[in-house]
C-alpha cells in the first residue's frame, strides 16, 4: 500500500521558518550551499558532475553544458557541503500514542521538517529506519522523489512487536558515514546501552538527541485505571494512575532515565532535545535549531 504521507499546514509553515545549520563547519568535498567565500588562492577544480534539482545555477559550467548538451557543474575542492542524516527508532514503542498522534507519527514529520529544510539549503539528506536491526538505508541525496519515498515508508512500516536496539543503527553509520554529518537520532531510547556506539560516531560528526514521548507515559496527563499493552512484546499491563505509590514509581523511573540520557549525550557531545506527541514538537524543532 502506497500511502501519501500529508504536509499539514504547520508543517510547511515549520518548513520555512526553520534555519537548519551545523554548529560546526562540516566539509565535503562536493559543490553545495555552504562554500568558500573566496575563489582565489585555494579554490582548486576538482571535476565535473551532472546538474541536479536544488543547485546553484552560479556552478554550472556553460561551456561544458553546451558542448555536451547536459546541464553541468563545476565541482571544486574547497567547496563545502552539508550532509544530514536521521537515524529513526522504528521499534513498537513508537506506536505508542494517548491521542490522535502516535510517537512514529511525530517521528514523520519531524523527519519531513529536517529533510525539507535540507533541500532548502541544498543540502544532502540521508536516512536509517531501525529497529534491532537495519530496515531502511538511504544514502545522502538531494534527489526530493528519494527522500519523500523514504518519509512516504514510515507510514507503512508494520512495527508490531518489534525490539529497540540503536546499536546495529550506529555502527552501520559508523561505517558508512565519510564525510562529516549533522546526525540526528529519533527514538524514545528506551534501549539497550548505546553510548559506546554513539562516542565513536561523536569524534567524526555532530550529533543530536531526539527524545520522543507521550505525556502520559510519565504519568503527566494519565487518569484512572488503564490497560495498556507494550507494543514490542505484545504483553498487557494494567496501570492505576491514581495511586500515589505508582505516580512516585513511575516518575521517578523516568527523572533518573533522564538524567542518564542527558549524561550520555553530554559525554558524546551531543545536543538533546525532549519532544512530546501533545506538545507543539514542530515549533520546538525550529526554535532548537534557530538558537543553537
Amino acid at each position: 500500500m502506497n500511502t501519501q504521507f500529508h504536509f499539514r499546514s504547520e508543517l510547511i509553515h515549520a518548513i520555512d521558518l526553520l534555519e537548519l545549520k551545523p554548529k560546526q563547519r562540516l566539509a565535503s568535498p562536493f559543490v553545495g550551499e555552504h562554500e568558500s567565500h573566496s575563489r582565489g588562492a585555494g579554490m582548486h577544480f576538482k571535476e565535473f558532475r551532472p546538474y541536479e534539482f536544488g543547485d546553484d545555477i552560479r556552478h554550472i559550467s556553460w561551456t561544458t553544458t553546451a558542448r555536451t548538451g547536459k546541464p553541468t557543474l563545476k565541482v571544486y575542492d574547497e567547496e563545502r557541503e552539508i550532509h544530514v542524516f536521521i537515524i529513526v527508532d522504528i521499534s513498537g514503542s513508537s506506536l505508542f500514542g494517548s491521542g490522535n498522534r502516535r510517537k512514529i507519527d511525530m517521528y514523520a514529520e519531524v523527519v519531513a521538517l529536517v529533510a525539507m529544510s535540507a533541500l532548502k539549503y541544498n543540502y544532502r539528506f540521508g536516512s536509517v529506519f531501525a529497529d534491532s536491526e537495519v530496515q531502511s538505508f538511504s544514502p545522502p541525496t538531494r534527489k526530493k522523489e528519494e527522500i519523500l519515498s523514504g518519509i512516504n515508508q514510515l507510514q507503512t512500516l508494520n512495527l508490531q512487536k518489534r525490539q529497540s536496539d540503536l546499536r546495529p543503527a550506529l555502527q552501520l553509520c559508523n561505517r558508512l558515514l565519510k564525510h562529516k554529518t549533522l546526525l540526528i537520532i529519533l527514538s524514545d531510547f528506551i534501549v539497550p546501552a548505546f553510548q559506546a556506539e554513539l562516542h565513536a560516531l561523536s569524534t567524526r560528526h555532530e550529533i543530536i538527541l531526539m527524545q520522543g514521548y507521550d505525556d502520559s507515559e510519565r504519568f503527566l496527563s494519565s487518569k484512572g485505571i488503564s490497560e495498556i499493552c507494550d507494543p514490542e512484546t505484545g504483553q498487557f499491563f494494567v496501570m492505576d494512575s491514581e495511586s500515589p505509590f505508582c505516580r512516585k514509581a513511575v516518575q521517578s523511573y523516568y527523572a533518573t532515565f533522564l538524567l542518564n540520557l542527558e549524561k550520555v549525550a553530554q559525554q558524546c557531545r551531543a545536543d538533546f532535545l525532549p519532544l512530546s506527541v501533545q506538545d507543539d514538537y514542530l515549533q520546538r524543532v525550529v526554535h532548537f535549531f534557530n538558537e543553537r
